[in-house]
């Protein structure tokens, strides 16, 4: 298929695809210190409705140093999210918020859910009095990622077997790895597990003490729990262990940890050596959960 390249000073003519990544302003001023070095005509694509696919900070760098556009309108026929997505492959990767929000904004369903589901939860730690250290959210993507579309079949031996990465097991080959998945546009909603442990996360926090801090009364202190490695564990945990332990005084009972936590809650406070991996937390949970507990069977939660 020929393509016939354009050129305009009309930067009004074009429109944002709300499926795109947000403008970066330091990504703009870098190409507009390129473009008055030396400005080579790139072309960004667009669609039939004049959207901007893939150069929306070509664009707006042209726009800004009033240099002219070079453009490629796509046929008819094609599916936006489709060409972003592929345009991107070989560039700056989109991470996987990016995708979210390309997938979300074209309306589809799990991917809505799931963007909903991330804000309530951030709401949620925000609340508890738990900052935001990097990224647009509080919990770290591909933990959410995995606890509310986590698939039962493959999460549930992974962490039974300690894997270190259990929320991201399968075969990449036939795209079963949940990230490729995400990324295909092909992710489904599983959230009740998920739920289920954030909203374990939430209750656990509540039994914790605030501090003050700059006039607000904060839980800073306790912003380690939300972590992929100690949301591993609680997950674990909650829905998996206790199906294969013997011995009653094996099993977890989450009442008894949130119990330990009211009561000792300097146990949980970060340490200086912190977990590399999500058994390692799973150790912190089981020394907190026995502590001070007198004559009571010791309960060994890292051995299934």
């Amino acid at each position: 298929m020929n393509y016939i390249l354009h050129e305009t000073r009309d930067y009004d003519a074009f429109k944002t695809y709300s499926g795109n990544r947000n403008i970066n302003p330091r990504k703009v001023r870098a190409l507009l210190k390129s473009f008055r070095e030396r400005h080579y005509p790139v072309p960004i694509i667009v669609d039939q409705q004049m959207r901007v696919l893939d150069g929306q900070h070509r664009l707006e760098a042209s726009r800004v140093g009033e240099f002219p556009v070079t453009f490629l309108k796509l046929a008819a026929d094609v599916v936006p999210t489709q060409v972003i997505r592929q345009l991107n492959a070989d560039q700056h990767a989109y991470n996987l918020p990016d995708h979210l929000k390309l997938f979300a904004d074209d309306g589809r369903e799990h991917y809505v859910r799931f963007r909903g589901l991330y804000e309530r939860y951030d709401k949620m730690l925000e609340e508890a009095g738990i900052p935001r250290r990097h990224g647009p959210y509080r919990i770290i993507f591909s933990s959410m990622l995995g606890l509310l579309c986590g698939r039962d079949g493959v999460e549930g031996k992974a962490l039974l077997r300690h894997a270190p990465k259990p929320w991201d097991q399968g075969n990449t080959s036939v795209t079963l790895k949940l990230t490729a998945l995400f990324r295909e546009g092909d992710m489904e909603m599983n959230p009740a597990k998920g739920i289920a442990t954030l909203d374990y996360l939430a209750r656990l926090l509540e039994v914790l003490p605030r501090q003050r801090v700059n006039g607000a009364w904060t839980r800073k202190e306790y912003a380690h729990l939300k972590t992929r490695e100690y949301l591993c564990s609680l997950h674990y945990l909650l829905h998996y262990r206790n199906e294969h332990v013997e011995n009653e005084n094996e099993s977890f009972d989450p009442e008894v940890f949130l119990e330990q936590a009211k009561y000792y809650p300097r146990k949980l406070l970060r340490q200086d050596i912190q977990p590399k991996k999500w058994t390692d937390a799973l150790g912190r949970v089981e020394e907190i959960y026995n502590h001070g507990r007198g004559k009571r069977p010791y309960t060994y939660l890292v051995s299934v």
